[in-house]
């Protein structure tokens, strides 16, 4: 090998190291934090405050993507840090910017959440939409390794706190020309309201009409954290719902409502009360329910 390859490769190596420490000192102020074993997506993004995909996009990768012990992940931007520096001074006295992991507030005391075992589902599949492990979950519920998943079975799944204020709601155009036709369903599908008349609502959006009893209690088919509450758009009083899977539960025409804004509500709760159609004069609410804004059935949505 020549002088020249030499240079070469020493030329190479000064430039990478040069590179590298560069980089260091570019980011040197983005906050990191080192995998310790038995952690997960969710443990550490709930651990910063980061939702599961924040923290993913901050380290370009995605959840199928396994983590180690002792890989580092970034949990905060240098240019965040360096945001949140200049607004903390505050008449002269700089407070501290050091990131400290999200801590519960009065209302945010529960422990975990519950979530109702569905038809097909799989501990894998409860696992994986809830960012923990088969192991974590079993763990979690004092489950045996041979241990057989039951319909109706109750789980406690790791705790769900959503930001509401930046949501991003379904669409729901008040000039909405909606058109209303009957459609036989299964009888054993689970309605907020019990053995309701199903009618099918289209238009720009869709979505059903459940009869219901006069002021009869109406309940959450699917867990989730309520995102929205209040009259909306002449679709009377609204409860928007977002379920863990990202998918958007929306009860409209309701005469009371019974849950507020942040809440987390599973499966079965009460939601409010069945409301009046001003022009029909009958008892009942609208069910739609949207993925990833688009409606589809509400049929079939998950339910639990």
């Amino acid at each position: 090998m020549n002088k020249s390859i030499f240079k070469n490769i020493s030329v190479k190596k000064l430039l990478c190291a040069s590179l590298c420490f560069s980089a260091l000192f570019l980011f040197a102020d983005d906050v990191k934090h080192a995998v310790q074993k038995g952690e997960t997506y969710y443990s550490i993004s709930k651990k910063y405050g980061l939702t599961v995909d924040e923290l993913c996009k901050l380290n370009n990768l995605t959840t199928d993507c396994v983590l180690k012990a002792g890989q580092v992940l970034i949990v905060k931007k240098d240019s965040e840090v360096k945001q949140e520096k200049k607004e903390s001074v505050s008449g002269g006295v700089k407070t501290s910017n050091e990131i400290k992991p999200a801590t519960e507030t009065k209302s945010d005391t529960r422990k975990y959440d519950t979530y109702t075992v569905q038809k097909g589902d799989t501990f894998y599949r409860i696992s994986k939409v809830n960012g923990i492990t088969v192991d974590e979950l079993k763990k979690l519920n004092n489950l045996e390794n041979d241990t057989v998943l039951k319909l109706g079975q109750k789980l406690k799944i790791p705790v769900t706190y959503v930001d509401t204020k930046n949501t991003s709601l379904p669409d729901l155009p008040s000039n909405d020309p909606r058109n209303y036709s009957t459609k036989k369903v299964d009888s054993s599908i689970v309605w907020p309201v019990k053995n309701p008349e199903v009618t099918y609502m289209k238009g720009k959006v869709s979505g059903v009409r459940l009869s219901a009893a006069k002021n009869e209690a109406v309940k959450a088919i699917r867990a989730g954290t309520v995102m929205y509450v209040g009259n909306y758009r002449g679709y009377g009083q609204v409860v928007f719902v977002q379920s863990k899977t990202g998918h958007m539960y929306t009860y409209s025409g309701l005469g009371s409502i019974k849950v507020k804004k942040g809440d987390y509500i599973v499966f079965g709760d009460v939601i409010g009360t069945a409301g009046v159609d001003s022009i029909t004069n009958a008892n009942c609410i609208t069910l739609m329910v949207f993925q990833k804004s688009t409606p589809i059935d509400p049929v079939k949505a998950p339910r639990g």
